[in-house]
This record gives structure tokens, sequence and C-alpha cells, in this order.
């Protein structure tokens, strides 16, 4: 597989215009949580340890399944509480590695500094290790069986040990080792049991009085007192971080919700609110009433803006997410599209009922940090398109004191978004403020900072174009229809704006940008001229400089393009005159030096020995030769020169000077030896098929473009060949040429042929009724010039060559064999 080749924008990588990239080898990543939002729920001044229940389409949005493997080493509370225990005398990482590794070095150490002054310590660690069988993490990768006949005697001995120890900080852990060996038991009434028994008498508890509880929530879960069990895992979660994502998990995992008879449960406002708060963060649910009723127990709870901006996000989820993208990208083995299109339904007004308890909190003084909440409610209002409500609302949050960063960048960014829907006309004032935020947004690694700043580009460049909607790429080239007038800084500026929608951070992947190379192969070349001319003016604006700072496009770069796109489209003497800019420096980068290496006129056929015909010497077919003296410059001006001489020529002369230019054509395409000098990448997965859109419209479309693409139908090529063997006099020549001619349709049907299996459900190639259908299209469709070819032409000695010297040959033929049985 050639690698894929990348000529310098968005990368800003202007000193080295050229870059290889190897197709399939690491490059950026991409956020599995991403989806279109806007509103970043970093914003709520919530803490760290809490963002992993931020809204995602996914399990959870750190991706953290627990954090669980040998080479991991946990500073928890309750390793620091056994530091203290052992008197300070050894490291957090030591402790660690003792109690939770079982490293022998480590273990050694902390039994040495227990046992001069506290050895029951070391007979209780001694029990928790064998009681634990070794197990820290629970999918181990050579997991040693559990040996449950000893969990009997453990639960004995630690109920014993229990009664016996007179150390409250070994007696709090001796319950709670008989509480999880119960529960390893399933004995899940008497797991109750001893906690009632053994930890609720305690009159000092920590946390592990909370990690004894957490298993009986589990016992109370097993034995279907789904409601207790939520009460409980609540007041775990609430109170104890060591063992929060274990009972959030136990919910999430059953996909279990909240459950008003919960609350019978809780003895104060607090243990309510702790109800709320971990029901609230549960997927599969609106989750205002919760937060209401949240806000109104605990207003201070550290999850109460992180639960709004859940609420705003998993929102934007249903507003924007298709019914097939849910069904394609869901968790679920069975995903509901029905009840997933019944919810988008409410999206709307789900939104209004969140705008009106945003902006009523940001005047609640009890629940303060009013920038967030006016933020807030500032985001809904330009959902909801009221923009003058939106200006009023972020004006006041930008008067309240920010209590992070990201708040201060959404107010930005929403002054941006604001500015992009409210501007009609673009003047030079919209200017000066759209480059600033495009300068403040560019180059970010958050996906909804990029989702806003793709969206605002793309607006920006429709309206410069005079346009009302924007479209999701540049297939069209930018160009307007013809009673519509455009000029050309526009039309640049447009072009500049829409390649910042391409990648610009190299560590990470965005599915909301556009791919660079789609708008490379298909922006018109007068586009590119505007472009040029823009980005060469002599008297540029300060936003003009910024502009085309921030593209990151060179003039090498752009004449490199113009002369690509208008050898596409065969204007062979206008893309002499571009790649003739170019600094020459280029054609000896990686890529030239590597790619373009072989004569561009020859196809690698065997030589012909004939005598001499009425004159004319033997038609001889070139090798290529090892090096070749042409640059895309001479190159060009060859074919253009071709293409004047072929006009005035006749006969075997004229034959040649098309089977030249024939050749020079299906090298410039996917399966020739000069593709760089029409694109900046090759690789072996094209034509592209992968990315396919779901609306069957727009996948008809993409289809009848491709059929149409010449790179990969090479239809040009075969239109030069098919014009040689018209005019041949000689036999080789003429079969020559028309055996090219039936090799490029041979590449139509290539195209069609993988076509079809998209629209056949991506059907494997080698299928008995595919391979079968496509035999019948092949011959109805796409075999007029192969029959010729097949009928015609291979009676001469240039057959017999092909045959001898050509494995390939002797199965392009055999199609014509098998269809004449």
């Amino acid at each position: 597989m050639k690698p894929s080749l990348l000529f310098s924008s968005r990368t800003r990588k202007i000193a080295l215009p050229v870059a290889v990239l190897l197709a399939f080898a690491c490059g950026p990543s991409f956020d599995p949580n991403e989806f279109m939002s806007f509103f970043m729920p970093e914003t709520a001044n919530t803490p760290p340890e809490y963002n992993r229940y931020i809204y995602t389409p996914q399990l959870y949005a750190d991706n953290d399944l627990g954090g669980y493997g040998d080479a991991i080493i946990t500073i928890d509370e309750n390793v620091r509480a056994w530091v203290a225990y052992a008197g300070g005398l050894l490291p957090e990482t030591v402790v660690s590695k003792a109690i939770y590794n079982e490293e022998t070095e480590a273990v050694t150490r902390l039994i040495a500094s227990l046992e001069r002054t506290k050895a029951p310590a070391v007979t209780y660690l001694r029990f928790a290790w064998s009681a634990d069988n070794g197990h820290a993490n629970p999918w181990p990768a050579e997991p040693t069986p559990v040996d449950s006949t000893k969990l009997p005697a453990q639960l004995t001995e630690a109920k014993t040990a229990y009664q016996t120890s007179i150390d409250p900080f070994l007696k709090e852990r001796y319950a709670f080792q008989a509480v999880k060996l119960a529960s390893e038991l399933r004995d899940y009434d008497q797991a109750r049991q001893l906690y009632d028994q053994l930890v609720k008498p305690l009159s000092k508890k920590t946390f592990i009085s909370d990690w004894a509880l957490c298993r009986r929530a589990g016992a109370s879960l097993a034995l279907k007192d789904t409601a207790l069990a939520i009460y409980e895992f609540a007041q775990v979660f609430d109170r104890c971080p060591s063992r929060r994502k274990a009972a959030e998990l136990s919910l999430r995992r059953y996909r279990i919700k909240f459950r008003e008879d919960a609350l019978q449960y809780a003895k104060n406002d607090r243990e309510r609110a702790a109800v709320y708060a971990l029901c609230a963060i549960q997927p599969g649910q609106d989750g205002l009433d919760l937060l209401k009723a949240l806000v109104y127990l605990s207003p201070k709870n550290p999850l109460v803006e992180l639960i709004m901006a859940r609420e705003i996000n998993r929102n934007e989820y249903y507003f924007n997410t298709s019914g097939q993208e849910y069904v394609n990208d869901g968790l679920l083995a069975r995903p509901d599209s029905t009840a997933f299109e019944g919810r988008k339904t409410e999206s709307v007004s789900y939104f209004d009922k969140l705008r009106t308890f945003a902006l009523e909190t940001a005047e609640n003084t009890k629940v303060g940090d009013g920038a967030f909440w006016y933020t807030a409610g500032a985001y809904l209002d330009y959902l909801g398109k009221d923009y003058e409500a939106a200006h009023t609302h972020l004006d006041q949050a930008a008067k309240l004191p920010a209590p992070n960063k990201t708040l201060t960048s959404q107010i930005a960014l929403q002054r941006m978004l604001l500015l992009a829907a409210q501007t009609e006309t673009v003047t030079p004032e919209a200017e000066k403020q759209l480059i600033g935020y495009l300068e403040e947004f560019d180059r970010t690694t958050n996906f909804r900072l990029n989702n806003a700043f793709v969206n605002v580009c793309k607006t920006f460049a429709a309206t410069y174009q005079n346009k009302t909607e924007t479209k999701k790429g540049w297939l069209s080239g930018c160009t307007r229809s013809k009673d519509e007038s455009v000029d050309g800084s526009s039309q640049a500026k447009a072009y500049l704006l829409t390649m910042l929608t391409t990648e610009a951070h190299p560590d990470a992947y965005f599915a909301s940008t556009v791919d660079s190379h789609a708008i490379e192969d298909t922006i018109a070349p007068e586009i590119v001229r505007q472009a040029i001319a823009y980005t060469g003016q002599a008297k540029p604006t300060d936003f003009d400089k910024r502009l085309v700072k921030l593209s990151g496009l060179t003039d090498d770069y752009l004449q490199l393009l113009l002369g690509r796109r208008l050898m596409t489209a065969h204007r062979y003497a206008e893309a002499a005159d571009a790649f003739a800019k170019v600094n020459p420096k280029i054609w000896k980068d990686e890529a030239f030096s590597a790619y373009f290496q072989r004569n561009p006129f020859a196809v690698k056929m065997p030589r012909l020995s004939a005598p001499a015909q009425n004159g004319i010497e033997a038609v001889n077919f070139p090798a290529e030769p090892k090096k070749n003296l042409y640059t895309p410059v001479t190159f060009a001006r060859r074919m253009a020169e071709l293409e004047q001489q072929v006009k005035a020529a006749t006969g075997d002369q004229a034959a040649e000077l098309y089977y030249q230019l024939g050749c020079g054509a299906w090298n410039l395409s996917w399966y020739g030896n000069s593709w760089l000098l029409m694109k900046s990448y090759w690789s072996a997965a094209e034509p592209p098929l992968y990315d396919m859109p779901t609306d069957p419209t727009a996948k008809q479309k993409r289809f009848d473009t491709l059929l149409r693409t010449d790179y990969y139908t090479t239809a040009q090529a075969r239109a030069y060949f098919q014009q040689s063997v018209k005019l041949a006099k000689t036999p080789a020549l003429a079969d020559r040429s028309a055996y090219m001619a039936a090799r490029c349709e041979a590449n139509s049907f290539a195209v069609r042929k993988s076509i079809e299996q998209i629209r056949n459900g991506y059907v494997y190639e080698e299928d008995s009724t595919f391979v079968k259908n496509m035999r019948t299209l092949r011959r109805s469709k796409y075999a007029t010039v192969y029959n010729d070819f097949f009928r015609n032409h291979r009676k001469s000695r240039f057959n017999q060559e092909m045959i001898r010297e050509c494995a390939m040959y002797k199965d392009f033929i055999s199609f014509g064999e098998q269809a004449a049985d």
C-alpha cells in the first residue's frame, strides 16, 4: 500500500509543505464521547472526581471501568489511613503496593514496621490477604480460582476477631471483612444482619463502615430490595470517595432508575438529596425533576451544576442525532429506535423547561454561581433562536465572578455563535470580532469547542457566498448559480474559512471536521485562483493577514492545488503555468522524489519487434526509463503540446499521439504512476466508499459522483485510446490502444462493482450470487469496448506477445472467453 500524502493546510507546517503519512499508521486519537454539542459541561463548578458522570453516549465520560491492573498504584483513603496507623514511617506507594498488590518487598517493609508496636495489625493483614485470595483486580489476566471452601471458616474467624479486638482501627475492618465474606458466600440475609450487628454499633465510623454499607447495599439488591439498595448506594456515593465508583456502577449496570420509595429510608435532607443526586446521573431518563428536588434539599450539592450540564448535553444528543445514528452507535444490543424517536420529538419542549429552570436558579441566592446559570440560560436562548435574550443573559453572566476558566471560554464561545447566527452581511466590524474568536478557539482538543468553531466557519463561509443555508461540505466547489454574483475576495474568504474546518490539532480527531482531501478534490480551479489573489494582495487588511495566517495556506500550496485541479479538468497548459509558480524545491521533496519517479507517458508492456511497413517504423512498446525525465511542469506542458499536435496529425502519427495522451491520462489516475499530480494522497482503500451517508438521496448522489470521477473511471484516457484505435493504420498500434481502452472500461466497471457491494449490504466480493450478478452487469453495460478488442484485436503479434509475457493479460481476456462459451 502506498502512503497517503498530505500537502500542508491546517497542519500549519508551512515550512514543510509536503508531509508523508503512512496509511493505517498511528494517527490522532478520537474522542468516543463526541456528539454534536456546543455546551461544555466543564463550565460546571464541580469537583474533578465527578467528571466521569458528564453526559456521554458511552458508558462513562472517562472510559474508566475501575482502574484495575497490576501496574496501577492506588493511593486512596485506605492507604492514607494505614500510613497514619503505621506512624507515617512508610511512603504511601509502599503501603499501596503491600496492601493491594501484595508485592513481596513492600509487604516485608510494612510488616516489619507494624510488628514492633502493632502486632495485631500484622495478624489482620495476613487474614485480609488470605480472605481476598490475592484478587485486587476482579478481571485478572490469569485468575486464580477462589477456594470457596475456605469462606465459612474465614467468616467465623472474622466474627471471632471482631469480638476480641480492642483496637477500633482493626475492629471496624474485621466487621467489614465479615460482611464481605458473607456476601461472597451469597448469604445475603446474613450479610445484612452482620452489618447491623457489627458495623452499626461502632461508636466511631470511618470510610470502612461505608465499604461495609456498599456490601450491604449489594446484598439488598440481590434480595430484590431495590428501593433500599438505592438508598444505601446513594449514601455510599455521597460519603465515600473510595467506593463512589462501585456504588454508582451498581445502579448503572442494572439500569436502575429513581424510585420514590427509596426516600422512605432517609433520615434527613442530606440523605434524601443523596438519593436524588445518584439517580439524576443515571442514563436513560430525564433528570430535570430530580435536579429540582436536589436543589430544594441541598442547593450547594457538588453535583447540581453537573446535572444541569448533563441534561443540556443529553437533550442535545436527542435533538441532533438521527434515529439511524442512534441504532448504529448505541451501546445497547437491541437499541429501541422507536423510543429514541419519541424522545427526540420532545427535545424542543424539554429545552424550554431547562431554560426556565436555569434562569430561575440564576436568581436563587441559596444556589449561587449565577454566572453558570445565566450562561446556561443564554445557551438555551440561543438554541431557541431568541438571540436578544441570549445577549442579555450572557451580559449578566459576564458581570458575575466565573468559578473556572472554562466558563469564561463558554461565554466567549456563545458570543461567537451569536455573531454567526445574527450576521446576514459580513461587515468589517463583524470580521474584526470573528477573527478574534477564531484565533481563540482554533487548534482545540475539546470536541464541543471544535463543534462550535466548525459551525461558525461554515456559517460565515455560507454568508460570504450569500447562501441562506450551510452545506455540510464543499462538494460544489464553492460555486454559485449564474444569476447570483459573489466577488472574488468573498469567495476566497469563504474558501479559507472552509479550510479552517479541517483537522487542526495533531493530537485529536473530530467527527465534525471536514476532510481536507474532500475540499482539495472538489474545489473549483477558479476559487483557488481567487484564493491566490486574496493571499497575495498588496494591501491586505488586518483581518486578511490574520485569516491567511490562521489558515496556514501558502502560495506554494495554492499553486500546487490549482495545478492539480486543472490537471483533473484536463486543462494541461493552465496546469503547467500553475506548476511553474511552485517553488522547484517542492519537486525534490519526499513525496515527489518517491512517487513521481517513473515515465508518466509509459504503461509497462513488452517490446515488439516487427518489420517496418510502408516506410513506417516498427511499433515499439517503450519500457519505463530508470529515471523520470519529467517534472510536473514539463509533463503538463507535454500533455498540452500533444493535444495541439494531434489536431494536425493523421494516421499512425495521430494514433501514436493519442496513445501518448492516453498513457499520460492513465498515469494521472489512481491506477497510474503520476497520481500525485492529481491528488495529495493515495490509498488502497479507494474509491472512498467507507463513509457513505445514511440518507438514501445523499448516498445516491455520492454514488453518481464517483461514477463520474475520471480519477477512478479513467474515462478521459479511454477516449484518447479509442481515438488512437480509430486513426491507427498499423494493426499492432491499434491493438495496443484497443487493449488500453478496454482496461479503462474495466476500471469504470470496478467502480460500479464497488458501489454495488455497498448497495447489497457490503456483500463479500466472492459471494456466488454477487459474482453472477456482476458478470451479467458487466456484459450488459461495461463490455462494449472490451468486446471490440476481444473480437477484432487478438490476431496480431501484440496479442501473442502479451499472452507470453503478461499473466494479467491472460486473466483479462478470460472474461471474453467465458462469455463466448
